[in-house]
Parts: structure tokens; C-alpha cells; sequence
């Protein structure tokens, strides 16, 4: 692939009426870094389509000098185990991933890539490695040993992306500039956009409240799926609605029968895996309880 220069990407964006946010400064070549060929107009058309949904997020969680150079989103899945149905769920989170000159940003979208509030940010620091498994999806490894792994980037930007990530990485190590942190991937405040440290659910700067896991686990003892709709994951929780539901009946049969002890710990068990799931899935990210009141 050859390299491209700025000027060639701004002629095709200008080509096809495509506009970038002036408030938000973008390294175009890698951004955008195959302008011709065949099914080229198409793919930045889509890429400016993400780009576009996000900008007015960006615009405000960006820092001062802040550089984007890489946008692509790709689907992190997550697999559960359920205890009690004998089988595991699946949750596909999809989520933009953002390089900058000063770190990798991931915010967690739905299916078309419209943002949600939740926020991460990792230095690049904090980045062991950064490569393609053999199922061709892009694999973040962590220092902390965590993996974050991502299906359903296009080919070229998995290229783009770990050229441009060695290329800043490289430039941290030569300013020798590795920032503490609490965990690699910190948390981000959907409010303001600062970090919350591991295990800390109210924002320092601006006195956000976040769901703990525990309360969000609870609610799912006390009423199965309560919790996903706490964290607005509405498909996973009409799922466990409905497993609940066929739960039910089967536990009203029990009790008709007149096994009420096995009906009661049956609804225990029930009960109490849906919340340890729940708050499994609730400590992958921070879910905003109240934001502070404005004087």
C-alpha cells in the first residue's frame, strides 16, 4: 500500500462532499488511508459516516492538542457463563476504538455506532501488544493482562491501526512518557470525560455517581433482568426476561405439586445466578447512576 500525503485525502473528501468537524484535528492519511481503487468511494463514505456520528462526542471529550488519528469500530464479545440454564450467554458489544497522538479511546456504541455513555481510555504505555489473531480480528494485550479483542474491523484498518499504534508507542518511549494509572484501561466519566480510578464509583472532578456492581447485581436477585435495564442493555435483558418467564412457569408447576422447599431454593438459585451475572457484566464498565446538580 502506498503512503498517501494529507492534501490527496482532503481533494477526495472535498471530490465527494464529504466535511470533517474544523474543531477537531485529524491526521487524514492515516484516517482515511486508501483513497482509490475499487469500493474505495464506498469505504470512506462509511468511515466518514462513523466519524461523523461521533464528532460531537469527541469534540468534547478530546484534550487540548489532542490529535485523532485512527477510527474504526469493531464488535468485543462477551461470553457469560449461566449457571443455572446449563449454557453461556453472548453480548456483543459493539465499540469505536480511537487512536490519538496520547492514547487509545474506546467508546461503547449500539449497532450502528450511535455512542453510548460508557468511556474508556488506555496510554499507549499500557499496551503490551497489539496484533491479529488468526480468525483475523484486531487483539489489544494489556500490560495488567487484560486482552481486548475485536471482530469486524475492516483488513486495511488493522493494518493502519498497528502502524499507527508502534509509531506513537515508539514516540512514548522516546519521551519516556508513562503516565501512572490504576488499571490499563481506565474508566472514564460519562459526564465529564475524566478518569475514574479502579474500584470508585463517583467522578473526582465533577461528582458523577456510578452504579456499583453489587447494586446492579441485587436488583437482578430481587427481579431478574432489572439490572441489564439499570446498564440499558435491552436486548440482554428481555433475554433473561423471557428465561425467567419459562423459569416461572416451571416453579409454579413445583409449588401446584406441593414441592414448595424445592420451589423456593430452585427460585433462590435462579435468582441469585442472574445477579452474579449481571454484576459480572456491570464490572466491565462504569454505568452512570446521577450527575451532579448544576448551580
Amino acid at each position: 500500500m502506498n503512503a498517501i500525503a494529507e492534501y490527496q485525502v482532503e481533494t477526495k473528501l472535498t471530490e465527494l462532499n464529504l466535511v470533517l468537524s474544523p474543531d477537531i484535528n485529524y491526521r487524514l492519511e492515516t484516517m482515511f488511508p486508501k483513497i482509490t481503487g475499487m469500493f474505495a468511494n464506498g469505504a470512506i463514505k462509511r468511515k466518514f459516516k462513523l466519524v461523523q456520528r461521533i464528532e460531537p462526542l469527541m469534540e468534547e471529550m478530546l484534550l487540548d492538542h489532542e490529535e485523532v488519528l485512527f477510527v474504526s469500530k469493531g464488535n468485543q464479545s462477551c461470553f457469560v457463563e449461566q449457571f443455572f440454564m446449563g449454557g453461556w450467554v453472548t453480548t456483543i458489544n459493539h465499540t469505536v476504538v480511537i487512536l490519538t497522538n496520547l492514547r487509545l479511546l474506546c467508546i461503547r456504541t449500539n449497532g450502528s455506532g450511535k455512542p453510548k455513555r460508557i468511556f474508556w481510555s488506555i496510554y499507549y504505555s499500557q499496551i503490551k501488544e497489539l496484533k491479529s489473531t488468526i480468525l483475523g480480528n484486531a487483539k489489544i494485550c494489556l500490560k495488567d493482562g487484560k486482552n481486548l479483542n475485536y471482530s469486524g474491523i475492516p483488513d486495511i484498518d488493522r493494518k493502519t491501526m498497528r502502524k499507527v499504534f508502534l509509531d506513537a508507542y515508539q514516540l512514548f518511549e522516546e519521551k519516556g512518557f508513562d503516565p501512572s494509572v490504576s488499571q490499563s484501561q481506565e474508566n472514564l466519566c460519562s459526564h465529564c470525560y475524566s478518569v475514574v480510578s479502579k474500584n470508585k464509583f463517583e467522578c473526582q472532578c465533577c461528582g458523577a455517581t456510578f452504579w456499583k456492581p453489587m447494586e446492579i447485581g441485587v436488583r437482578s436477585f430481587i427481579l431478574p433482568s432489572w439490572g441489564n435495564f439499570v446498564m440499558k442493555h435491552y436486548p440482554l435483558a428481555n433475554t433473561f426476561r423471557i428465561g425467567f418467564m419459562l423459569a416461572l412457569l416451571f416453579f409454579s408447576i413445583t409449588v401446584v405439586n406441593g414441592n414448595h422447599v424445592f420451589a423456593f431454593l430452585l427460585f433462590l438459585m435462579l435468582n441469585a445466578n442472574d445477579a452474579a451475572i449481571t454484576a459480572r457484566i456491570a464490572a466491565k464498565g462504569l454505568h452512570l447512576k446521577a450527575v451532579p446538580e448544576h448551580v
